[in-house]
């Protein structure tokens, strides 16, 4: 299966024209074409940041905020979890030359970020410095959290929420009540015991996992 972008605003235009055509709609319930083509940018900018956040690389992430959203690097408390994210990817690397930019990322960026991010900022700050103590791989260690790959998810979600409150980059409608079907459709099967023909489209367009929320705009 074809697994190229949809363009889920067009598609969307195509059934409110058809719901307006049949005169099950109102004409005030369509959006505008400009309202439409914007959010679809945005949720593709959305798209990249959360791609390279999974994927580990904090300065591609940093570089689409500061082109596309640059009040996500104002505030501070988010600043503070990128920063964070960027110091454990660095030492992750394990070269000395990346483990040289860690350092300097922590002196420059991270440090100063943790003494106005939010109250326990600073007692998380002190707590990521054991990375240089205590292995990636090391189960047991106190950062054991901080090293773990999930993290990285939980911060892409994370700014993924963001954004989409922020900059009004919402699913439009058709896409969610395709999502809300499938769902459906994925839990009879289950309960059937039997696998769905289109397991491999509900992989694809259903998150398993709910985004963190958004965190209030800093005052």
């Amino acid at each position: 299966m074809d697994s190229a972008h949809v363009n889920w605003e067009a598609l969307d235009a195509l059934i409110i024209d058809f719901a307006k055509s049949e005169n099950l709609i109102e004409d005030s319930c369509s959006s505008s074409p400009s309202l439409s083509s914007s959010s679809y940018h945005f949720r593709l900018i959305i798209r990249q940041i959360r791609q390279s956040l999974e994927a580990g690389n904090v300065d591609a992430a940093i570089d689409l905020f500061r082109r596309h959203a640059p009040f996500i690097l104002d505030d501070h408390r988010l600043l503070f979890r990128l920063q964070k994210q960027k110091f454990i990817e660095l030492l992750r690397r394990g070269t000395a030359e990346d483990r040289d930019s860690a350092i300097d990322c922590l002196r420059t960026s991270l440090a100063p970020c943790a003494l106005d991010a939010y109250p326990e900022a600073y007692e998380e700050f002190k707590h990521v410095l054991l990375a240089f103590v205590y292995d990636k791989d090391d189960q047991t260690s106190p950062v054991a959290n901080e090293w773990a790959e999930r993290r990285r998810f939980e911060i892409a979600g994370l700014m993924s929420s963001v954004l989409r409150v922020h900059l009004h980059a919402y699913d439009p409608v058709f896409s969610m009540t395709l999502r809300y079907l499938i769902s459906i459709h994925k839990v009879f099967f289950f309960r059937q015991g039997i696998v769905s023909p289109i397991s491999d489209l509900t992989k694809r367009l259903l998150l398993e996992e709910p985004d963190l929320p958004a965190a209030p705009p800093e005052k």
